[in-house]
This record gives C-alpha cells, structure tokens and sequence, in this order.
C-alpha cells in the first residue's frame, strides 16, 4: 500500500494537471474569442462598423492615457464635502430654513442599502449629481396638454369631414403644431420633476409639489420602499414600482413627504445610488459613460446648467473620455 506521502504527492500532481487544463481551456476560449470579434468587425458596415471604429479608438486612447503619467496621477478631491452626518444636517435645516423631526415608524420594510448585484448604472449623472425623475408633476402638465391637441385635431376634423363645418378647421394646424410645443416645454421644465443627489455635498434635493417647496436632506434619511412590480397586458413587459420615504424631514411640514419614483425604482438601482453618494469610494466604472456624455453636451444632470468644472479634470478635453484610473 501507498503511504500518506505518495497519496499526497498524486493528489498534487492530479491538481495541477487539471488547473494547467483548465487555463488551456481559458486560452483557447479567449482565443476564439478574440478571432470571432476580429471576424465581426472585420465584416461590419454601416452603424455596427462605426461602433467597432469607436471602441478602438477607445481602447488606444485609454493605452495612451496609461502610458502617460496623467492616468495615475493624483487628483486633489477637495470637491468632496468630508463631513459628518451631523455636520450635513446641520446645513441642510439651514438650507431648509427650518430644522428636521423624526418621522414615525413606517409600516412597510425598507430595502436594503447593500449592493449585491452587478449593475451600477444609475441614470442622469454627471459626476457630481444623479437626477431620477419622480412621479409626474410638470411631467403630468404636459401630458394632458398633449391630450388636449389630439382631442382638438379629432374634433376638428371631425367637423370638416362629416359636417363641412370650416370654422373649426384653424384647430387643425394648431392641434399638430401643438405636441411639438409641448415637447419643447416638456424639455426645459424636466428638471422640476428630478430629485438632485449631490455626491459633492453628501445631501438630496427634493422636487416642487402644490404644496411644498424643495428642501434638502442628507442620504442616510432617506429610504426606499418597494411596491409590486406591475405587469403589462398581454405578455407585456413589467415595471417596478417603489417610493423614497424619508426617516428624518423639515418641521414646517405637517406630514411626511413620501416621493413616488418614475418609473419605479428596484432595490440594486437605489443601492447604486447609495454607493454613488459614498465619497469613501470612487464612482464605479458603468457610471463612467454617462460622465461622458454629459461632459460631450457641456450639460449637467439636472439640465440647468454647464457640465460641473470640478468633474472636468477626470475627462481629456479633446477626446472627450474619462482619462483617470480613478474618478472621485
């Protein structure tokens, strides 16, 4: 019989044959791979060609940005605020104009604030700022106007059709001419219906209601709470469903604010968010694009104004792509 030192001596070259297997199986696969991308890019036209031309471009110049002392270089972040809680409630009463009171338990749980997923995306951002936009508002305003253009166009034509009745017919125009009035209108009072989450300050500006004014909060009072994910008919697709509730809010409000998210909002997007508003940790990598294509229109992410210069040190103004290992 084999001693225990032989077994172990089989066991071990056992093992390290299977490993050395395996990283020819992962050889092999990368290879395959990489052939089968050379191949597709190689009979790419039109728009598929242009995305293969721009990830390369891509890829050389993050090479460039390595090789040169600008990609790990280290960048002040004195745009972060580094303060506490206390200190960041503190500014929010005073923004507020008011100081804050403790809501009453709320009767649904909370989701977590933990990231477990792999998706980081999280909408409008442009570094400094995530906007997600609530339930309508100004964005309910211009629906029903735009309802108000079909009924006219409906109803005019319906009367030069059917009873050749040419008075109504100066609708016709204005019914078509309407929606993209509204589009128009939609599109510069969007930013009334977000919710501003400043990474910079460590606080959340709530939206205008009827009855309420903005007012600032810091994130760690504020909770989501998921609804039922609702289904569409007929084999449609699903849409969650999901409200911030706040813990702690100002005292000239008789009762809690709870904000309706548009569109829903699931558990990994708000611990994305949640992670985004950690100045512990740089902002992660799938929030990068968004960074960019807010740095290409010069436009913040609450479309009020320029791309935020405190951000413009993480992106090669030429390229227009983020040139930094890190983005803080």
């Amino acid at each position: 019989m084999m001693d225990s030192k032989e077994l172990l001596s089989n066991d071990n070259t056992k093992s390290s044959k299977i490993d050395e297997e395996a990283r020819q199986e992962y050889k092999k696969s990368t290879e395959q791979i990489r052939a089968d991308m050379e191949e597709q890019k190689k009979n790419a036209i039109g728009d598929e060609k242009a995305i293969f031309e721009l990830l390369e471009l891509r890829r050389k110049n993050r090479i460039s940005y390595r090789r040169s002392n600008v990609f790990y270089e280290d960048v002040p972040k004195d745009h972060l605020h580094h303060q506490t809680y206390e200190q960041r409630l503190a500014k929010a009463a005073q923004l507020n104009g008011c100081g804050f009171k403790e809501a009453k338990p709320f009767k649904k749980p909370f989701s977590s604030r933990e990231h477990h997923g792999t998706d980081n995306h999280i909408g409008w951002c442009d570094g400094q700022i995530v906007g997600i936009r609530r339930a309508p508002f100004w964005g309910g305003f211009c629906f029903l106007w735009f309802i108000l253009c079909v009924y006219m166009l409906f109803f005019s034509v319906v009367n030069v059709v059917f009873f050749w009745e040419f008075s109504y017919a100066y609708l016709i125009p204005v019914s078509i001419l309407g929606p993209m009035a509204v589009h128009k209108v939609w599109e510069w009072g969007a930013w009334i219906d977000k919710i501003e989450f400043n990474r910079h300050t460590g606080l959340v500006r709530m939206p205008f209601s009827f009855l309420r004014r903005r007012f600032y909060v810091p994130i760690e009072d504020i909770e989501l709470c998921e609804g039922p994910v609702v289904q569409a008919a007929r084999g449609g697709g699903e849409m969650a469903t999901g409200s911030l509730v706040l813990t702690k809010y100002p005292k000239r409000y008789w009762f809690r604010p709870t904000i309706t998210v548009f569109g829903g909002m699931e558990q990994e997007h708000w611990a994305s968010i949640v992670r985004f508003m950690d100045i512990s940790e740089p902002i992660d990598m799938d929030v990068h694009a968004t960074i960019e294509e807010h740095f290409k229109k010069d436009k913040n992410a609450m479309g009020t104004g320029p791309f935020p210069e405190s951000m413009k040190k993480y992106l090669d103004a030429e390229d227009k792509q983020i040139n930094r290992f890190e983005v803080w």
